[in-house]
């Protein structure tokens, strides 16, 4: 049998198909609404939330196997007081926009996690230190270097007065020089394939730069002045989602590959105000679809569908998924005109969290 993709492992194009086989045993009411009836299948959408299926468990497995280091770990060869002190401003300055965020989102902590309590106040705390995985440190130390990330978490982002036109496109062009080294090194090893592109997945679910690029574009190119607010967050925000098949989901809507292509058909300036709606249900009833596989989907024997994932593959499996399922292919290097960046200030000053 030919593999799905030339890319995959053995191993990948077994675990793609049995998920793809999952997806044709789902209630027919919900299998016909998604993908069409037997006849009359849309291939195209199976094989996308396939694979966005994957991309969450690959996300999950390497979550959980990823382990946590005490920032001196990080520090190794310059572990001197100047790095030191360095590394506690980059820790409290990510921490309390986390934690902003996390607070905004309404979601609940439980005890204990890294993101309840920053401080380093106490005996036990200062012997223990920050716990980082490889993830989180590449992602603060990211959080706090790149320019247009603190500009967005400062709220800056919108502003004329604070971030001129000219300072707008250094930070992007600083912002792609960044993904383009992300895209170099993905391709050293199926480690760096991984790593990075799980980094971009993770960035991008928060900062929904290249999104926003492309909404841009759509605006400028269509004469658009304003986008429909509920219609942005269905697409990079936290949702409420009441779906006609499992009842009531609350979750975060990160489907960073495929929300580029839903885009295209929200704001879509000539699409009739009934076509909009019905990609709107459909647009939540795959988000729902996903939490679904996450949170409800189980094996035969009771093991969760996403730890069995996370036990029958591997390393090399993973970095030959991500040579299939690009995850890079949604950036591009971005072009400046006034109005797509008039365009980009409407669409962060429409999605970015107050100050507390």
């Amino acid at each position: 049998m030919q593999k799905i993709s030339s890319h995959f492992t053995d191993r990948m194009d077994y675990l793609f198909r049995d998920i793809i086989a999952s997806l044709g045993h789902l209630p027919a009411e919900q299998r016909g609404f998604l993908f069409g009836y037997e006849d009359e299948v849309d291939m195209e959408w199976v094989l996308g939330m396939a694979g966005y299926i994957i991309m969450e468990y690959i996300k999950y497995s390497y979550d959980y196997a990823d382990p946590e280091y005490s920032l001196r770990h990080f520090r190794k060869k310059h572990d001197t007081d100047d790095e030191r002190m360095l590394q506690s401003r980059i820790m409290k300055y990510v921490l309390k926009y986390k934690k902003r965020e996390i607070d905004l989102s309404g979601q609940e902590l439980p005890p204990g996690h890294k993101f309840v309590d920053v401080s380093m106040d106490g005996i036990d705390k200062k012997l223990k230190g920050h716990r980082l995985t490889e993830m989180n440190y590449f992602e603060h130390q990211n959080i706090h270097n790149l320019d247009i990330i603190k500009a967005i978490v400062e709220n800056r982002i919108s502003d004329s007065k604070k971030i001129s036109n000219t300072r707008f496109q250094d930070i992007f062009s600083q912002y792609d020089d960044f993904v383009e080294d992300m895209i170099r090194k993905s391709k050293n090893s199926d480690f760096d394939m991984v790593f990075y592109s799980i980094a971009f997945f993770t960035f991008e679910w928060h900062y929904p730069v290249d999104l926003f690029y492309y909404i841009s574009r759509i605006m400028e190119e269509n004469d658009i002045d304003e986008v429909n607010q509920s219609d942005l967050n269905l697409l990079c925000g936290n949702v409420e989602i009441e779906s006609m098949f499992t009842g009531w989901v609350s979750t975060q809507s990160r489907m960073i590959r495929e929300r580029l292509c839903f885009a295209a058909g929200l704001f879509d300036k000539e699409a009739p105000s009934h076509v909009k709606e019905e990609l709107r249900t459909l647009i939540k009833e795959l988000i729902v679809l996903g939490v679904q596989y996450k949170e409800t989907v189980y094996c035969d024997d009771g093991t969760m569908y996403k730890d069995w994932f996370r036990t029958e593959s591997s390393l090399p499996d993973w970095a030959s998924f991500f040579r299939y399922y690009d995850i890079f292919s949604i950036w591009e290097k971005k072009e400046w005109t006034p109005k797509r960046i008039q365009n980009m200030r409407k669409l962060f000053t429409a999605t970015t969290l107050k100050k507390l």
